[in-house]
């Protein structure tokens, strides 16, 4: 008797699946809007969650600013703009209070959309955590 999965006589399965598909009504999107401004944060993860606030200026594509939350205050963020679409990066330092790992310093990055006077992505602490991102632009 050969053993299953080798010269064994084969099976087969049959799997339907049913699947419909409604049209729906197209959201209007400001893909495009400016980075610049102050926007109130928050981030998500297997570690928990944290809020900050940014403080971003646009020349061209070039993004810099500051982030002020758990992972410091006032620190250099750097990045790129790119028809609404951003990245940004900053170094952070993460506190004792933080669920991965020990107190140190991290790097951070952010990638996402900014849709009018809201933005929202992933979120990357390297080593550490791996999350998704909202913000709001405050008035």
């Amino acid at each position: 008797m050969a053993p299953s999965g080798c010269g064994a006589t084969p099976t087969r399965s049959h799997i339907f699946l049913a699947v419909k598909i409604t049209p729906a009504v197209p959201q209007n999107l400001k893909n495009g809007s400016d980075v610049a401004g102050s926007w109130e944060m928050r981030y998500v993860s297997d570690a928990g969650g944290l809020g900050a606030l940014m403080e971003l200026h646009r020349d061209g594509n070039k993004v810099t600013g500051t982030w002020s939350g758990p992972l410091g205050e006032g620190r250099t963020i750097t990045g790129t703009w790119r028809n609404g679409y951003v990245e940004l990066s900053f170094a952070g330092e993460c506190p004792k209070e933080y669920r991965q790992g020990a107190p140190g310093p991290v790097n951070v990055i952010l990638a996402g959309w900014i849709d009018g006077d809201s933005r929202k992505g992933r979120m990357r602490v390297e080593g550490r955590s791996d999350g998704s991102w909202v913000a709001k632009r405050k008035e």
